[in-house]
């Protein structure tokens, strides 16, 4: 290992062809996130999924005839269509959330390779399930205007519920920006803290309770992604956004991954949260 190499970051030239996926299991613990740069680089099943999220961009630019270079890559395409028709790209985030909702997306969700990972990291026997909320194409404009939307300090799990022993896969699918277009910043080792106190703050978004202690505590980190990079997140592990400072938007798949057959998740029979007051479902302080 190199001396900069940071253990929780592989960086070997085709990440997706890792036949030991034993040796990165105590990383996973330890830290609570392994990073695999360029994991997706020339996967199939990626680029399928890429290209209907850049295709159904450019319908966007046609039926609004807007003057958009249709050659641009993902980032820039979604960008230059916010600066007219943000209403639009709402539309494309809502293919890929709550639940994901193109073929393509499903196909990518269930990818061997992403599987095989995943199970690897439960560590032991599982039954596996995607939680209600569990799936999100985050869209990151540019500007400090838009920063008010990252969370402070928290843990993915209360928002979603269905267990705590629970991974969240993080796809990148749009450019790294050389002034950096945002990424996430982690308490590495901090999902060791289990399920922690948390407050809501005035518009209603759950935060940790304890932050100054998960400061003190813990070393934290911060990640950016370029395309086809890929990371396991532990959900338990304390977290927040960091502000795009570029001119361009940061564009990330997030899907989560529970294992239904732990003890407390089957306590309150695996139910997730809805995210809607109309429906009945179950809610962090139900349980906590």
């Amino acid at each position: 290992m190199k001396n900069n190499q940071k253990p929780y970051e592989i960086t070997k030239k085709n990440t997706s062809n890792l036949k030991d996926i034993s040796k990165y299991i105590q990383i996973y613990k330890k830290y609570g996130v392994v990073v695999f740069r360029g994991f997706f680089n020339g996967d199939k099943k990626f680029e399928n999924f890429y290209d209907d999220i850049k295709t159904l961009a450019k319908i966007i630019i046609k039926q609004n005839k807007l003057q958009i270079n249709k050659t641009l890559n993902l980032n820039r395409l979604i960008t230059e269509i916010s600066k007219s028709k943000r209403r639009e790209i709402g539309y494309l985030y809502d293919l890929g959330t709550r639940p994901l909702k193109l073929l393509s997306g499903i196909d990518l969700k269930t990818h061997p390779k992403i599987v095989n990972i995943i199970n690897a990291f439960m560590g032991k026997k599982n039954i596996l399930a995607n939680p209600y909320l569990g799936e999100t194409l985050h869209i990151f404009p540019p500007g400090k205007e838009n920063y008010k939307y990252n969370l402070p300090m928290h843990q993915d799990y209360p928002y979603i519920m269905q267990s705590p022993e629970q991974i969240t896969s993080y796809i990148n699918l749009g450019k790294l920006q050389p002034n950096g277009n945002g990424g996430i910043k982690v308490w590495l080792g901090s999902h060791k803290e289990g399920v922690t106190a948390s407050t809501k703050s005035d518009n209603g978004h759950r935060i940790t309770k304890n932050i100054k202690y998960i400061e003190k505590k813990y070393s934290s980190e911060n990640f950016y992604f370029d395309k086809g990079d890929f990371a396991i997140f532990n959900s338990l592990l304390q977290h927040e956004g960091l502000q795009n400072h570029s001119k361009c938007t940061r564009i990330v798949q997030l899907i989560r991954y529970s294992n239904i057959l732990n003890k407390k998740s089957s306590s309150y029979y695996w139910q997730s949260t809805e995210g809607s007051k109309k429906r009945k479902s179950i809610k962090f302080e139900d349980i906590y």
